[in-house]
């Protein structure tokens, strides 16, 4: 038991090596709610997920999506407000994401305690 549980924590923390970005990834949609489809970024280009958001005229447009590179930066030109975000974390650019990578960083650090006590 002892060994079947050492291996799957090997394997638990090989499994982030080399792997491909995932984002979110939409194209001109009204809002968070209708982006929430996720893709598999190329491994060793994309670097980053990125949204822009744009408004102006009383509508909204929300667009993500997986990036070689990415400037943040936001501007207003003829009533029209663009801002660009970027990160570089799986699914980091959803709507909730900060709360996702709290909950599953706290569900990974308590499966990891639970194995090693097993261990000894």
């Amino acid at each position: 038991m002892k060994a079947v549980l050492g291996s799957l924590l090997a394997a638990a923390l090989l499994v982030g090596t080399g792997h491909a970005l995932t984002c979110y990834t939409c194209d001109t949609v009204a809002n968070n709610a209708d982006c929430m489809t996720s893709s598999k970024c190329a491994t060793g280009l994309d670097s980053y997920c990125m949204s822009s958001y744009a408004s102006g005229s009383g509508a909204s447009y929300i667009s993500k999506s997986c990036s070689k590179t990415c400037s943040e930066g936001s501007a207003t030109l003829a009533g029209v407000t663009a801002k660009v975000t970027c990160c570089s974390s799986d699914l980091c650019n959803g709507a909730n994401s900060a709360k996702l990578s709290t909950t599953l960083l706290s569900l990974a650090a308590a499966i990891s305690a639970l194995m090693v006590r097993a261990l000894l």
